[in-house]
């Protein structure tokens, strides 16, 4: 088994030789969530992720020499992002020298993402073939998913509130409805701006469509909830056709409805529980919601006001924790500075949410608000993939919205 992402990264580099840069972003984009389920094997100090990790910044280093022809509007913009995320991590050097390679690389490669789609994907032929990719790439979480919900197989055992998590292979449930969520997110921009006719290529969406709903709801995932949420509204406030995207959001609930019964009521009831009881007053310690991550924030909050030298409370120690929030993440590693700095990353890309075309807004104001959820319960500056392609198709919203001009293709 652990010869499988051994020979996709040697398809990668094999692929880059013969068919160039796109290609190969291609095959990584189809094969990430199968390289993410090998996540706890390791090599030496490197994960097999981390690995990957370095592939990608020799395989595209090229890009950086091109990155002129993006638009300085889109590349300010990625500087005071990086900056927010790496800067401190020169204080790493000497304490855990190979955690600053680490993050020094996935800094490299979150740069890089915003500039790889962008520079890369300059037609609407290969707008279709990254939208069929991150769709290619959501059927392995989604194959598992289906075959543990009807095999009742638990291949790692996860839990919360009393409720099983199948999370298939992965760590936890965030590869899981992240791969879901994209893959109907793309679902959708096909959908919306090439309008296929293709019996075939329709069936096979539809069928990642439904599978992405499952594979989402059995994760029990309250980011993924919020996320849907705020999609659904963003789809209703600001889509052409109200009714016409109504009625797909009502089918992709009723297969839920319809598969598992009165089962996702109840589960989603009991999946907020402990919010819901604060709210009641049944449960006191508001720190119990969230999965218990208040308690998480408010050590770690401690420890910043607490223990940090002035110096590390302002410019950070460099040290990345499992804070399981982007703000408070930043702030240890980056300290004050870096905060203020993420917090301009954030106005900027609100002000660039205005700045898409208005036909294709809705997009961008569902990238950034899944990115913005994300913030609150994880850390997306840490997953170098996720900033691949959420910048990534962000920018292209941005600086090439030619490419979602509507057609109709037979």
């Amino acid at each position: 088994m652990i010869l499988i992402p051994f020979i996709i990264f040697l398809a990668l580099i094999i692929t880059k030789i013969q068919k160039g840069l796109f290609a190969c972003l291609l095959v990584v984009v189809a094969t990430k969530s199968i390289i993410d389920a090998f996540w706890d094997y390791q090599f030496g100090p490197l994960s097999v992720m981390s690995i990957q990790g370095v592939l990608i910044t020799v395989l595209f280093y090229t890009v950086l020499l091109k990155k002129k022809q993006i638009p300085q509007i889109w590349m300010r913009t990625a500087n005071i992002y990086i900056l927010a995320l790496s800067f401190g991590i020169i204080w790493a050097v000497i304490t855990k020298p190979m955690n600053f390679v680490e993050n020094t690389i996935l800094s490299v490669n979150i740069y890089l993402g915003f500039i790889l789609i962008p520079l890369l994907v300059n037609s609407q032929k290969r707008l279709k073939q990254l939208l069929l990719a991150i769709m290619i790439c959501g059927l392995f979480p989604i194959l598992v998913s289906i075959y543990q919900l009807k095999t009742g197989v638990v291949f790692r055992e996860r839990e919360t509130v009393g409720l099983i998590r199948y999370v298939g292979f992965y760590h936890d449930a965030f590869p899981v409805r992240f791969y879901g969520l994209m893959s109907l997110f793309s679902v959708l921009i096909y959908q919306v701006i090439f309008k296929t006719k293709d019996v075939f290529l329709n069936g096979f969406m539809l069928l990642i469509a439904g599978g992405a709903f499952l594979s989402i709801y059995a994760a029990y995932s309250k980011a993924a909830i919020a996320i849907l949420g705020l999609w659904i509204m963003f789809l209703l406030l600001f889509s052409e056709s109200k009714v016409k995207q109504s009625f797909s959001i009502l089918v992709g609930l009723l297969l839920l409805f319809i598969v598992f019964g009165d089962a996702v009521s109840s589960n989603i009831e009991q999946l907020f529980s402990k919010e819901v009881g604060y709210q009641t007053g049944e449960v006191k310690d508001a720190k119990y919601t969230l999965a218990g991550r208040g308690y998480i924030w408010e050590d770690y909050w401690k420890f910043w006001l607490n223990e940090q030298t002035f110096f590390h409370q302002w410019f950070g120690d460099g040290l990345d924790r499992a804070a399981h929030n982007e703000f408070l993440r930043i702030l240890l590693v980056n300290g004050i500075v870096g905060v203020i700095l993420l917090a301009i990353f954030m106005i900027r890309s609100i002000s660039n949410v205005f700045k898409v075309y208005k036909n294709i807004r809705v997009f961008a104001f569902m990238l950034f608000s899944m990115y913005l959820v994300d913030c609150i319960g994880l850390v997306p500056g840490k997953y170098y993939y996720y900033n691949i392609l959420v910048w990534g198709i962000f920018g292209i919203l941005l600086l090439r919205p030619q490419l979602f001009i509507k057609q109709q293709n037979n």
